[in-house]
């Protein structure tokens, strides 16, 4: 299946814009009042969409960034479900083979291997910072030792 819209697969989970979503579906009302009226069904910001701005040049104009949200699959499958049109049935079924995609043993092994990659570079990172702190410490422990062991010293303690 070709791509209809845009999905961001770089977060937790894959999102699509809704300002894209919108227009794709052919939505004839405002983009504000649209989304609005799409969360009284019970969609919660963090959970299933978050609100950003898109920089679409406004700024250079002297005008306001426009307010987009990134919402997640499941809940641009529900608003498709809601659209009760068939470009909503046809983003439907596009959304749900996406879910299918991400799901696989394949896509989910290739995410758990990025997340192990990035635990190993934050060890050796780590491993690094304190390999140097022993270097640091050694002569410090080197001098502590010939102390101790110097057998003309006498202990004070109060």
């Amino acid at each position: 299946m070709s791509d209809l819209i845009d999905v961001d697969f770089d977060n937790e989970k894959p999102v699509v814009s809704g300002r894209e979503l919108h227009e794709a579906l052919e939505i004839k009302t405002k983009y504000s009042d649209w989304f609005k009226r799409m969360c009284e069904y019970g969609f919660n910001e963090e959970t299933d969409f978050k609100t950003c701005f898109s920089n679409l040049g406004s700024e250079l104009h002297g005008g306001q960034n426009k307010v987009d949200h990134q919402i997640t699959i499941s809940m641009a499958k529900e608003i498709c479900m809601l659209q009760r049109n068939k470009k909503g049935k046809q983003f439907r079924q596009y959304f749900i083979s996406i879910e299918e995609m991400w799901n696989s043993p394949e896509m989910v092994m290739k995410r758990a291997l990025k997340i192990a990659t990035g635990n190993i570079e934050t060890l050796i990172i780590e491993n690094a910072a304190q390999q140097q702190q022993i270097a640091e410490l050694r002569p410090k422990a080197s001098y502590y030792d010939i102390v101790l062991k110097c057998k003309d010293l006498l202990p004070i303690s109060m």
